[in-house]
């Protein structure tokens, strides 16, 4: 059976609480999850500020919020419009939170291997030991 975590070899020995704390510091975060997460929040927001402006229904109902139906075709402040809206705040929501989770996580691999580079070639900084 191969042990997913990194601190267990032939030996072993148990983590330390930095080291847990390490592993906890840089975990990859998901993408679906993130994408779901922010997907949902954009999607309620647009539903919500819409619902909010077609209760208080004035003479011009929604100027700004009705300037989205430049980006989401089939929008406008009406009812239906709402549910359209949220579809469309949870499409770009998805996409907006799977591609912070990917920078996010490209990022922290990179760096984590420079980080590592530098450990290996450390010795070599120093002629004299």
């Amino acid at each position: 059976m191969i042990n997913p975590s990194p601190f267990h070899s032939e030996t072993s020995r148990k983590p330390t609480a930095t080291e847990e704390l390490l592993v906890q510091s840089f975990a990859k975060l998901h993408r679906a999850a993130l994408g779901i997460a922010f997907g949902v929040l954009t999607g309620l927001v647009i539903l919500a500020a819409t619902v909010i402006l077609i209760i208080k229904d004035g003479t011009q109902v929604g100027p700004n919020l009705s300037l989205l139906s430049q980006y989401f075709i089939g929008y406008s402040v009406t009812w239906p419009g709402s549910l359209i809206g949220l579809v469309y705040g949870f499409a770009f929501g998805f996409i907006g939170g799977w591609l912070i989770a990917f920078l996010r996580n490209s990022l922290i691999s990179a760096y984590l291997e420079v980080i590592k580079l530098k450990a290996r070639f450390s010795h070599l900084a120093d002629p004299f030991d």
